[in-house]
């Protein structure tokens, strides 16, 4: 797979500005944004931009009033979906179990779930996870002290938690997430990772084009 550069704007955006935004970055095989449910449908239309959902419901389709399923994601031409974030595990208390569910429901569909964990997250996680859906995820390291800021986490830290998944998932692909930007994306391509999860710089076209640009320019 492409390295690929996630544009989380989280509960950001109005409908102008993602359309502001997506009219400002051409895509690229790096290229992958993950807008807020409503705007899912506008990104659907920026052919071939590849399209990341920020959350799933664990549960398939049914009486579930506010969820979002699957398979509603799998029509609006989702690609990726991001499951885990240190801020679902925190503001919204999702544990271990409800993300081994969203897993489910993804691959289910054939969309590729993008695992964030946090250190202590990783056993609990594994412990939950079905075996068969082990290589089938990409892990992404999310320490949620370094997000929001300008500074990633210690690159030992990082290979160290990558070391930690690669016990569980010999051949993981494995992410990082965490204050990346344009100035500090050139040292996260020494490691050995496949793509980077962008929030704060992403919601900068300009910022985000900047950081395409680096990784293109590294190839």
């Amino acid at each position: 797979m492409p390295f690929i550069v996630v544009a989380n704007f989280k509960s950001n955006k109005s409908l102008a500005e993602a359309k502001t935004w997506l009219d400002s970055v051409a895509p690229s095989p790096n290229t992958v944004v993950a807008p807020a449910f409503v705007h899912l449908p506008l990104a659907m239309s920026y052919k071939p931009l590849a399209i990341c959902a920020q959350d799933v419901s664990p549960y398939p389709p049914g009486s579930y009033t506010g969820a979002v399923n699957a398979s509603q994601l799998k029509e609006l031409r989702v690609s990726y979906c991001i499951v885990g974030h240190s801020e679902r595990r925190h503001y919204f208390h999702e544990t271990a179990s409800d993300v081994a569910g969203k897993v489910r429901e993804l691959l289910s569909v054939g969309i590729t779930p993008i695992v964030c964990l946090e250190q202590k997250d990783i056993a609990p996680q594994f412990a939950t996870l079905d075996d068969e859906y082990y290589d089938k995820c990409i892990y992404c390291f999310e320490p949620m002290g370094d997000i929001g800021g300008v500074t990633t986490a210690d690159a030992g830290e990082i290979a160290s938690v990558r070391s930690e998944i690669l016990k569980f998932v010999p051949n993981a692909q494995f992410m990082y997430g965490g204050s990346v930007n344009k100035d500090n994306i050139q040292s996260l391509l020494t490691l050995n990772i496949v793509g980077v999860l962008v929030a704060t710089a992403s919601l900068d076209p300009q910022e985000y084009k900047a950081i395409v640009e680096k990784i293109a320019h590294e190839a």
